[in-house]
């Protein structure tokens, strides 16, 4: 009896499964998680390509790579009171950063160099922004929201 029930479990359990595959062509959430299975990050990812590569983390790091220009590895504090800074694993040179309103406005543009960078938004008005950068023919835009 226990081998008619062990049999059909070990079966199901070694097919090969993609858990987060996101199909090319379309977005979607990505969740990261540690050894004990605590989400520790959840990001919105687009799968552009068309190979198929089972971890979409890698697969971004491929991409990443072969430009020469890796994302934002941090953006703190979000929501923020005026401050915010941005981190990159590695170094812009001469990227060209803006920020912008919900509007389109563009309330602040600078070229950036190095792994770290600071905005002061004290100024404006609470509200949703967008940094928009530009490096090497690549464009990150990530959003920040003001209290």
């Amino acid at each position: 009896m226990l081998i008619k029930i062990l049999i059909p479990l070990f079966l199901l359990f070694s097919f090969q499964t993609i858990a987060q595959e996101i199909p090319a062509g379309s977005c979607g959430l990505l969740m990261t998680y540690d050894a004990a299975g605590n989400r520790i990050k959840r990001e919105y990812y687009c799968n552009n390509g068309s190979n198929r590569i089972s971890s979409p983390e890698l697969a971004k790091q491929q991409e990443a790579a072969s430009t020469g220009f890796e994302e934002v590895d941090a953006l703190y504090p979000n929501p923020t009171t005026g401050k915010v800074y941005i981190t990159f694993s590695k170094p812009l040179d001469n990227a060209v950063i803006q920020i912008l309103d919900v509007n389109g406005k563009v309330i602040q543009k600078v070229k950036g160099r190095g792994t770290r960078l600071e905005f002061d938004l004290s100024g404006q008005p609470g509200g949703t922004y967008f940094i928009l950068i530009k490096s090497n023919g690549v464009v990150i835009n990530k959003k920040v929201v003001k209290q």
